[in-house]
């Protein structure tokens, strides 16, 4: 067992070993497995020593990898931890403002994986759990999205991305997690490319 005086060393060397897979080119599946658990194990250490925004970021860091860099993406580990950092947020004055798009990126990752269901409890759990979600960018960006699931409507997720990405760009992962809705409204199976999604 790791004494206290070692535990922050023992994290921050298990975030760099992470870190190091993460940045790895060959045998890709593999080396993106070993920097999620790293990262993980990291999380749990840091955790221990109270560091809380350094396990956070850890954490993030799991979500993103199991949603974004795995194949098959583990897309339910990713929704789950992004809903737990966004309640974790709403805990602390530093951290709220974070919480939305925590929330955002959990329900990207329910309707990435087919869970429209899921996606829209979560959107009327959040609306409980932060009343200014609703009528937050995210929160407007997030029923937007659903509602293009459910109604099958391709041009409306579209007219979504291109006014959330006027004020707030979209990043590679959103991107990344907006193609899997787009084919999951589409019904396609192929490849999950970024180069076909046209937000302009």
């Amino acid at each position: 067992m790791c004494n206290a005086s070692r535990l922050t060393q023992a994290a921050k060397l298990s975030k760099e070993v992470a870190e190091l897979y993460e940045n790895q080119q060959s045998d890709a599946d593999d080396c993106v497995n070993l920097a999620i658990e790293s990262y993980q194990q990291a999380a749990e250490l840091f955790d221990m020593e109270q560091q809380k925004s350094q396990s956070m970021a850890c954490l993030l860091k799991v979500a993103e990898l199991c949603s974004a860099a795995m194949d098959p993406p583990d897309l339910k580990r990713a929704a789950d931890i992004y809903n737990q950092q966004g309640k974790n947020s709403l805990d602390s004055n530093l951290l709220k403002f974070h919480a939305k798009m925590h929330f955002l990126h959990s329900i990207l990752c329910d309707l990435a994986n087919q869970d429209g269901v899921g996606a829209s409890q979560a959107f009327s759990r959040y609306n409980s759990l932060d009343y200014t979600f609703g009528e937050s960018r995210e929160g407007k960006f997030a029923g937007a999205l659903i509602e293009s699931v459910e109604n099958y409507d391709v041009e409306g997720l579209a007219t979504a991305c291109v006014e959330f990405d006027r004020i707030t760009k979209l990043d590679p992962w959103k991107t990344t997690m907006l193609v899997k809705v787009r084919r999951t409204i589409e019904g396609e199976h192929g490849d999950d490319g970024e180069d076909d999604l046209d937000l302009t």
